[in-house]
């Protein structure tokens, strides 16, 4: 690592300054501010969070900070930074890339680190010049990352060791695509969850397909679904899928919205015209937002339990439980500034799961770099707009 990057350690503090107010409630009392504490980032910082919300660090696009140690990167960008849980200890996964030299192979880099900022291990991945970047899941309590790549449909694992197991390829298929896509969802420490794609074509009505695997073995198709393109998966804890996606309409090129309810024991199954964004299950429920409106479905049913709808446009960028309630983060407007996206007019959208009555607050009517939900526990959640970290608590 050395040669690709230097190490400079030294004790990092936040400048923190704490500014306690009175809770400001959304009318239903549901959700209200408790803290708000001003941090000393970088601009554009991203925070990152042990599980009971304290700061252990942040990251951009040139360094990383984690504990008493500053990682400052001049040959390679962090592309990501994911938090996992091993024998009931917080890593972080950092994933960097170097720069592009032209018609060149780049060097990916997977660190696993501890909130010291140690490193417990890193593994080098070569990715063509014309490949797009795979993707990264790690598996909480499974010591182990599921490694996506989209453009071929396969998947591998970066063990605990560092080793990277086999291909597997989801299909049959050598076609590369840029336009494909897989999902995941984790369904225990030894098994997740796949939906892939076939083909990039755009008039394949059966195209997309769901997979078991068991990540001692190989994954296996469990069921082939009326989908084209392909959006996004989610679990419930009873058996039950969320696949999201668009199916062809018969016209050429045209894409209708879909989201199906899958059982994963009879696979009996039911379809709703909507393409959420963001969606989580709730007590077996589902909440499912798109710009438009947010709807909330439970399996087995042809209709929604209640819909919501938006007096205009959102950008929904977050689903949460918190207290009784599932919490939707959006935006209500967007601009570029400096060729990056800022997002303005951030509020949070609270629907009580028994009654599904609904109230909203506004969290910032200014445009922001940063906003990101971070833990959630007992009750209370934080939100980080640039760099100020919210503390809010949920009835």
């Amino acid at each position: 690592n050395e040669v690709m990057y230097k190490t400079h350690t030294h004790t990092w503090y936040l400048s923190l300054v704490f500014a306690t107010l009175f809770a400001i409630s959304s009318l239903s009392g549901q959700v209200s501010l408790q803290n708000r504490t001003i941090l000393d980032v970088p601009e554009r910082a991203q925070l990152l969070t042990s599980h009971a919300g304290e700061v252990v660090g942040y990251w951009i696009e040139d360094e990383l900070s984690l504990g008493p140690t500053i990682t400052k990167y001049k040959n390679e960008q962090v592309l990501k930074v994911l938090s996992t849980t091993s024998n009931r200890t917080q890593q972080f996964v950092v994933v960097t890339i170097e720069h592009p030299v032209q018609f060149s192979s780049r060097t990916m880099a997977i660190s696993v680190m501890s909130s010291e900022g140690k490193e417990i291990f890193s593994r080098e991945i070569d990715v063509s010049w014309d490949h797009a970047f795979p993707s990264f899941s790690p598996i909480d309590g499974g010591n182990r990352i599921v490694i996506t790549d989209p453009q071929s449909q396969e998947v591998r694992l970066l063990n605990e060791d560092g080793t990277l197991s086999e291909f597997h390829s989801l299909f049959s298929n050598d076609e590369r695509d840029h336009e494909k896509v897989i999902a995941i969802e984790h369904h225990s420490p030894s098994h997740v969850y796949l939906a892939g794609m076939k083909s990039a074509a755009l008039d394949q009505t059966d195209n997309v397909a769901l997979f078991s695997w068991n990540l001692n073995d190989s994954p296996f198709e469990i069921k082939e679904l009326p989908l084209t393109v392909l959006r996004n998966i989610s679990l419930s804890t009873s058996g039950y899928a969320a696949i999201s996606g668009t199916v062809a309409s018969g016209q050429e090129y045209n894409q209708q919205h879909r989201l199906i309810l899958l059982s994963l024991e009879d696979f009996t199954s039911f379809s709703y015209t909507i393409l959420p964004k963001k969606m989580i299950w709730a007590d077996e429920t589902l909440f499912a937002a798109d710009s438009r409106r947010l709807i909330v479905l439970k399996p087995n049913s042809d209709r929604p339990l209640a819909e919501i709808q938006f007096p205009s446009r959102l950008i929904p960028l977050g689903l949460f439980t918190a207290g009784s309630s599932v919490h939707l983060l959006y935006a209500g407007d967007s601009r570029y500034s400096e060729g990056k996206n800022e997002l303005g007019s951030i509020g949070i959208m609270t629907i009580d799961q028994q009654t599904l009555d609904h109230s909203e607050i506004s969290v910032s009517r200014d445009y922001h770099k940063v906003v990101n939900i971070l833990p959630i526990e007992d009750g209370k959640f934080f939100l980080q707009l640039d760099g100020e970290l919210l503390e809010y608590s949920a009835d």
